[in-house]
């Protein structure tokens, strides 16, 4: 398939994708029903605001284009109702998290989806241990060369991303000593990390045509990497942090994002190199492992700084872009959350630390992401 001509959209629109976990209470292990919660709502909601993901146990869902945070916030409310009326008449529950802390990777059941049958036909196993749950944000652009700077400026923050909404510490049923082990996951897949350098969208065209002649992709949506972009919607994807515990917290991830970008294209404060990229998987480690304690090495100068700290003087360069983009309240948001020092991995720590099992985080989790 061809790649598409790069969509012009409105600079700077939103969309928000969150893929939730479908628990079956009073195990709270992982459902694999969400075909029937599909099956409930899709009179009350569009086909592309509530769908499946890879397993039975995942349920996606989806803003349309957004011209700010709080539309996003609306729409989602909306569908948070309606699938929660209807999670309850199947005895269902929904919860948020990066990973589910002990399912069982052999139990999950793949999508009766043609494209995840052949995905799961090309990757065999690993497609069942993909059973992780992430937000992904969308950036609107005006045009392809905006994107691919985009692109690159936002994937100097890609460690500031995940340690934000890093969420996903247990895994099959042990503590895996990351904030965010669901990244760890895909490592195994060809695709895993960022995109093969490029300086303008006409040489992406040229990158995505060579890969298409091997026949080992058929869209864009066969490439995984970690930002992309995405010519069909006329956006930029971020596609590294975990499916936050609140709506809440997943909205103010993606006001975040949108602020930065604003910053990035109306200021340019870099000039994009390949050479930018040769520390990236170190710090994206970092980020994985320690959260906001993470300690970021620029390429050029070899200085050091905690996650943490980066993203607190970063939010005072962007925060005359939030406000344009009535943001405002996002970057206050995040602001305390970081200077509280504990991220949601941390919080769940503290939970099984202080006695509490992980069937009983699952069941908090539920109840978190229905009141919030």
């Amino acid at each position: 398939m061809p790649l598409p001509d790069f969509h012009v959209s409105d600079p700077f629109t939103l969309g928000i994708e969150l893929e939730l976990q479908v628990v079956n209470p009073p195990g709270y292990d992982l459902s694999q029903d969400s075909s029937k919660l599909i099956d409930a709502v899709k009179s009350q909601v569009k086909a592309s605001e509530v769908k499946h993901d890879i397993t039975e146990s995942m349920l996606e869902i989806a803003t349309g284009v957004c011209a700010d945070i709080h539309q996003a916030a609306n729409q989602f409310s909306a569908m948070q109702q309606i699938i929660l009326r209807a999670a309850a008449e199947h005895h269902l529950q929904i919860c948020g998290g990066g990973t589910h802390p002990f399912q069982k990777w052999q139990r999950q059941e793949v999508c009766n989806d043609e494209r995840y049958h052949r995905t799961l036909a090309m990757f065999g196993y690993l497609v069942q241990q993909a059973t992780v749950f992430g937000q992904h944000v969308h950036v609107g652009c005006q045009n392809g060369d905006d994107a691919i700077y985009l692109m690159h400026g936002l994937s100097r923050f890609v460690p500031h991303f995940i340690a934000l909404g890093a969420a996903s510490p247990y895994m099959q049923g042990a503590d895996t000593q990351f904030a965010s082990s669901r990244l760890n996951i895909f490592s195994a897949f060809p695709d895993n990390g960022h995109a093969p350098w490029v300086s303008n969208w006409s040489e992406f065209e040229g990158l995505f045509r060579r890969l298409s002649y091997t026949s080992m992709i058929d869209s864009i949506k066969d490439l995984h990497w970690d930002i992309r972009p995405s010519p069909h919607f006329g956006t930029v994807e971020v596609r590294v942090m975990d499916t936050p515990l609140t709506l809440a917290h997943a909205v103010n991830v993606a006001g975040f994002i949108q602020a930065i970008s604003h910053w990035l294209l109306a200021e340019r404060p870099f000039k994009m190199q390949e050479r930018d990229y040769l520390l990236y998987k170190f710090n994206r480690f970092q980020a994985c492992r320690f959260g906001f304690d993470g300690v970021l090495t620029d390429v050029h100068t070899g200085a050091q700084v905690t996650i943490k700290d980066d993203i607190e003087q970063l939010l005072e360069k962007i925060a005359p872009y939030a406000d344009k983009l009535k943001a405002g309240s996002a970057i206050a948001e995040i602001g305390q959350f970081v200077r509280r020092g504990k991220s949601e991995a941390q919080l769940m720590r503290d939970f099984v630390a202080d006695g509490g099992s992980l069937f009983g985080l699952v069941e908090k989790h539920a109840e978190i992401w229905a009141s919030r």
